[in-house]
């Protein structure tokens, strides 16, 4: 089976955007962010509902797995493991070949053999900066402040008859992200960012759904991402939840050659 181009590009961004894992602030509501009292009350309102920020603090790394939709009604098995301080690896099998995505903590690289590069390649400098901010175990708005993340409320917007506020997170390489958390859970119902498609800026739309328990975090089992304007959208669903299993620092490390070992 050969994947289209546009799926090809669909792909790409789940690929870029992994299972982000929000995690935020401090559980106690104390305005400590930095970002002014409503910025930081709502920060924190979405801390309690998380599970807490002492509790997410305490992970140092994390394994989901579950099912990707890479379109054309094909769904494969994908793990994705993340370890503090900034190294994620996304992997999945397609065509009976492993595609890896991974960033060390400082620089990353992938291994696309469906698309031709069996070969493990460095990521490009756009590549890294749209996957800013997304790696990290602290999501996007933990300890934002003292990151070098402004975080400033937009506005109210109802998303399907639900009221939310909807944040606009700048990160220090000049990114933008915007999160909406729900009034009334404070959890987050989607997040927006920019990305290039076809050569041209595009606005990615990626809905959070069915939040679940795992040893007291809460985690969304499934997203839904798309390109404004699109019909078609792709899913992630996470099945299987470890919380601070052991992962190798070697595990995010860029191989010389040859296949990439899968994740254990």
């Amino acid at each position: 089976m050969v994947l289209k181009p546009k799926i090809l590009t669909a792909l790409a961004a789940v690929l870029v955007v992994g299972v982000a894992v929000f995690a935020i602030l401090d559980s106690n509501v104390q305005f400590i962010g930095g970002h002014g009292r409503v910025v930081d009350d709502l920060i924190s309102r979405n801390a309690a509902a998380r599970g807490g920020a002492d509790a997410w603090r305490a992970v140092t790394t994390l394994r989901l797995s579950g099912q990707m939709d890479l379109g054309q009604e094909l769904h494969v098995p994908y793990v994705l493991e993340q370890k503090h301080p900034g190294k994620m690896c996304l992997e999945f099998e397609f065509n009976e070949k492993t595609a890896v995505q991974c960033v060390d903590g400082q620089s990353g690289w992938k291994q696309l053999p469906f698309m031709g590069r069996a070969a493990p390649e460095p990521m490009t400098a756009a590549e890294m900066q749209e996957i800013a901010g997304t790696v990290d175990l602290e999501g996007l708005l933990l300890d934002s402040y003292k990151r070098g993340f402004h975080v400033e409320l937009v506005g109210h917007v109802s998303l399907d008859g639900r009221s939310t506020s909807k944040l606009r997170i700048t990160l220090p390489s000049g990114s933008v992200r915007w999160v909406y958390l729900d009034d009334e859970t404070a959890l987050e119902v989607k997040l927006e960012a920019m990305r290039k498609l076809r050569g041209k800026e595009r606005l990615m739309e990626t809905t959070y759904s069915d939040w679940a328990s795992v040893d007291g975090l809460l985690i969304p089992r499934r997203q839904e991402t798309r390109y404004q304007g699109d019909s078609e959208s792709h899913f992630i669903t996470v099945e299987n939840v470890s919380v601070n299993p052991p992962i190798d620092d070697q595990r995010f490390a860029m191989p010389a050659s040859g296949n990439r070992g899968h994740a254990s």
